[in-house]
């Protein structure tokens, strides 16, 4: 009779659910943008002005029939990985929340040098953007006394005790670019390396960890138990059943993720590749994220601008057979499409670029499993566009493994509760059901 809250934070949509242990899924939903104002370098946001439009989601959540206020057992945060909030000692906001997904991080990092001991460190990363704060915005940056992610300062504005120390959950400190992954702990010498030198390191906590509890001053009753989330790719590979070394997960959104869950890191991943802390079990993994997302909705925004999804994949199925895979560059940002019809339409053009995605998608698979010394025989996809059957057809054609489509197109949200039952419980269910393409060819079938 238990009922779990999850909250996504996701780069374009912010999404609330209501998890029902009884029911098996989801039994109520709210969503709304997630906002970026505009700056030269790409994007930013206000933290405070987030917090508030989450207040307000959930409202309308707890206003749905389907959502039990007494029965509420958990609430947790998931969101985009790189965003961190700057606070002063009174947990006041000091700064912007820069956009994973800007330029700030790339200019940050190209100012340090070639040279530099972090030339190599992924552009996105938080220490890039903490950098570029203390470049651009000096005064905000000393204000300051530590940093948190995003959705480890909106769990914190769900708190009763306003005092509590501010932490970071090691899924999103993996992301931060100063977490210590074999050894799991932040470095301490690396604010100082960068010239922070005014700020201090949160407290580390585990995902799936207690933090504390509601304070009945807004949405939720006081006293349900906020659990610390994670990364919004790996929350919704955990809810869809990822849980195990050897595991693949692929999340389909913004930015296409793709994960192997590992029991040990190997020496060396290589370029592209980045690693972390799985959100339970212990587990470490291997990431890679391709802005595949990203490339499809520039396309769609060029192509199939107001027209309806239900349309667009009409058209793509009548010429899914007509055009060969766009080729896509090394650097993830180019694309060339080739072997195009003499009465090319749209949906020609659009078929060869999700064709390269997919290509692109399997190659990476590939890489992963090398890495890992692992044979990859199932991969578990995620995300709206994996809904579609057209997509999933695409994705089918250029692998010989076993695809498990997931058939909830929320996965991330839901992921994200299930995490605040594990945190509150011990036990984490599996509640979404799988579509699995068999590479022989065979019929698809449902199966929990």
């Amino acid at each position: 009779m238990s009922q779990f809250i999850g909250v996504d934070i996701g780069t374009t949509r912010t999404k609330v659910g209501c998890y029902d242990t009884d029911a098996g899924r989801l039994v109520a939903l709210r969503h709304a943008p997630t906002v970026v104002d505009p700056d030269p370098w790409g994007g930013r946001r206000d933290a405070a002005r987030l917090a508030a439009a989450v207040g307000d989601l959930l409202a309308q959540l707890l206003a749905d029939p389907a959502v039990r206020p007494d029965d509420l057992a958990g609430v947790s945060v998931g969101s985009v990985g790189e965003e961190v909030v700057l606070l002063s000692a009174d947990g006041a906001v000091t700064a912007p929340v820069l956009a994973w997904f800007a330029e700030h991080g790339q200019q940050a990092r190209a100012a340090l040098g070639a040279e530099s001991s972090w030339a190599g460190t992924d552009e996105t990363f938080s220490v890039f953007k903490l950098r570029w704060l203390a470049e651009h915005l000096p005064d905000e940056l000393a204000a300051a006394r530590t940093f948190t992610s995003l959705a480890d300062f909106v769990a914190r504005d769900l708190l009763a005790d306003a005092g509590a120390p501010v932490f970071l959950n090691v899924s999103h400190a993996s992301r931060t670019g100063l977490l210590d992954i074999r050894a799991g702990v932040l470095r301490t010498d690396a604010l100082p390396d960068l010239g922070l030198t005014t700020l201090s390191l949160p407290g580390l906590v585990n995902s799936a960890t207690v933090v504390g509890r509601t304070s009945g001053g807004g949405a939720l009753p006081a006293g349900v138990p906020v659990v610390a989330g994670g990364h919004d790719h790996m929350c919704g590979a955990f809810g869809t059943g990822v849980r195990a070394a050897g595991d693949v997960y692929v999340s389909v959104g913004t930015s296409e993720a793709q994960v192997l869950l590992v029991d040990e890191l190997p020496d060396v991943v290589g370029p592209g590749l980045d690693t972390g802390i799985f959100v339970a079990g212990g587990l470490r993994f291997v990431h890679r994220a391709t802005p595949a997302g990203r490339h499809y909705q520039a396309w769609h925004d060029m192509l199939y601008s107001g027209v309806p999804d239900a349309t667009l994949w009409a058209e793509l199925a009548r010429v899914v057979d007509e055009v060969d895979p766009a080729v896509i560059g090394a650097d993830l940002r180019r694309v060339r499409l080739a072997d195009m019809p003499m009465d090319v339409t749209r949906a020609h053009a659009m078929v060869s670029l999700l064709k390269g995605l997919a290509v692109e998608a399997e190659a990476t698979t590939a890489r992963l499993g090398r890495l890992g010394a692992v044979e990859i025989t199932d991969v578990t996809v995620g995300g709206v566009a994996a809904g579609w059957p057209t997509w999933r057809r695409l994705r089918q054609e250029v692998t010989d493994r076993r695809l498990r489509f997931v058939d909830e197109p929320e996965a991330t949200v839901l992921g994200v509760a299930v995490l605040a039952q594990l945190g509150v419980t011990g036990r984490a269910d599996v509640p979404v059901r799988l579509t699995t393409a068999e590479p022989s060819g065979g019929e698809d079938h449902a199966h929990s």
